[in-house]
């Protein structure tokens, strides 16, 4: 019989860990890991612990969406069932001096939520959480539900969230690194709108950080990234009533991209923040094009379209204009409700403004891709409306004096190494004109302060505070 171990015994371990952690500097983990000891924790919980010796089980288990990091090999995957489950499972990694990497929807670029020799704690099989509260049109989300799940039950009631266009991406992931979207010129950015977030800490306590409580954590899971400070158990979240809006969509000759970057920050300038676009290119094998996807009120489609060709001052090869509700616009935006998973690798830049040496720059690091490398797509995200108007220091989140942010990702074909050496080629290119990146978009062997610009030293305060043994895998060593 497998013996049990009570979850005030995980505390008391998980204590003491920590505070042998706390006298070590900033970043160090507290000693080498100690393994042993998985069958108490397999007893006291109500998921599974699956460990390497698991055979075919571990390989499903440990697995992710992006396959590039399906050969990594984690001490240990912990399914949780519940938060005492979560509990139990950062106390008995921190006395065991293992390092915890939450997994919500496992999209990250690095692997984060698979790393070699982590405890991956899993909240997947947390039981799916979404619960509007009509009265005050907040909803509560368990962290590890898919993004479209969160819109489609919130279309019922009339309402929305801002959030990314991936629908399996998870809810925690994708808010707590900021969270850029459709909606973000009107709404702000997914994490602008979280009002409170019940929190596991590295000791294995649950506390809940809002405005009220821990004000400092509220603070860094606003924009601090995933899984730094703790294991977040659920989100709830301001949501706003939605309405139909008119969806434009130009297509334009490849060698337009430079003029459809001026074109694109030019008219969103005059815009009001009840309009959104975004601008993108996609290249592959067999050839690239580039596009303008805009929305507005319902009416205003033929307008739209008629400016942002003056903008760009060249004729679209293809337009095309729907009406949709705003869940036939997630759907839209999403493409495949249901993606399978791929291989990809990516990263960003944050840019000040777009101007004529920008646009060009980066039209040529699209150029410059090889096509054997896979299939990159260049998206450019507009950083202004409703999230530029919350103050740099007020959220973890900096990026709120800057006009956009270029997404670089490649669905790779064959190992990476061609698609992350174009990586740092487009990098090179907008080199003098970046700022830095967004942490969703996190690339390895980047310093921390490329995510978070002046806000770091803040977020650095905050993680001593709460996880001074350094029981959270980060790997941006911050």
């Amino acid at each position: 019989m497998t013996p049990q171990i009570t979850r005030q015994t995980f505390l008391r371990g998980a204590a003491g860990a920590l505070m042998a952690g706390a006298l070590l500097r900033p970043g160090r983990a507290s000693g080498e890991p100690n393994t042993a000891g998985w069958g108490p924790l397999a007893g006291a919980i109500g998921g599974q612990v699956v460990r390497p010796d698991d055979g075919a089980r571990f390989a499903t288990t440990k697995q992710v969406f992006n396959t590039n990091f399906n050969e990594a090999t984690p001490a240990a995957v912990v399914t949780a069932t519940s938060a005492d489950d979560v509990q139990k499972a950062v106390a008995f990694a921190a006395a065991h001096r293992l390092k915890v990497a939450p997994r919500s929807g496992g999209h990250s670029y690095v692997g984060a939520s698979t790393a070699n020799g982590t405890l991956v704690l899993d909240l997947r099989p947390l039981p799916a959480t979404i619960d509007l509260d009509e009265a005050s049109g907040q909803v509560t989300v368990s962290p590890a539900t898919g993004l479209y799940p969160v819109h489609e039950a919130l279309a019922a009631a009339g309402r929305g969230i801002a959030t990314g266009i991936c629908p399996t991406v998870g809810t925690a992931g994708h808010a707590l690194g900021g969270g850029l979207g459709a909606d973000s010129r009107h709404a702000g950015l997914m994490s602008d709108a979280l009002r409170s977030a019940s929190v596991v800490l590295p000791n294995g306590q649950s506390v809940t950080a809002s405005a009220s409580n821990n004000p400092d954590l509220f603070w860094a899971l606003r924009g601090g990234g995933g899984g730094n400070f703790g294991v977040v158990t659920s989100l709830t979240f301001a949501t706003f009533p939605t309405s139909d809006v008119d969806v434009v969509n130009l297509t334009f000759p490849p060698e337009a991209f430079a003029r459809v970057l001026l074109g694109w920050q030019n008219w969103l300038r005059s815009a009001d923040r009840s309009r959104w676009a975004l601008a993108d290119a996609v290249a592959d094998g067999h050839g690239s094009q580039c596009r303008i996807l805009a929305t507005g009120p319902v009416g205003s489609g033929a307008g739209t379209a008629e400016a942002l060709v003056a903008a760009v001052g060249a004729q679209p090869t293809h337009t095309d204009h729907h009406t949709f509700t705003h869940l036939d616009l997630v759907r839209f935006l999403a493409g495949n409700l249901n993606p399978a998973p791929l291989a990809y690798v990516g990263g960003s830049d944050v840019l000040p403004a777009i101007t004529a040496d920008v646009a060009r720059a980066i039209a040529s690091a699209r150029d410059a891709f090889p096509p054997a490398a896979g299939r990159v797509f260049v998206i450019m995200h507009a950083l202004d409306g409703a999230l530029a108007g919350v103050a740099p220091t007020a959220t973890a989140f900096p990026w709120r004096r800057h006009s956009a942010l270029v997404q670089w990702y490649v669905e790779t074909a064959g190992p990476p190494s061609a698609a992350t050496g174009w990586l740092n080629t487009a990098h090179q290119a907008v080199q003098p004109y970046s700022a830095g990146g967004y942490v969703n978009y996190v690339e390895a062997n980047q310093p921390p302060a490329r995510y978070f610009g002046a806000n770091l030293a803040r977020l650095s305060a905050v993680r001593q505070k709460y996880d001074p043994g350094r029981v959270m895998f980060s790997g941006m060593g911050f």
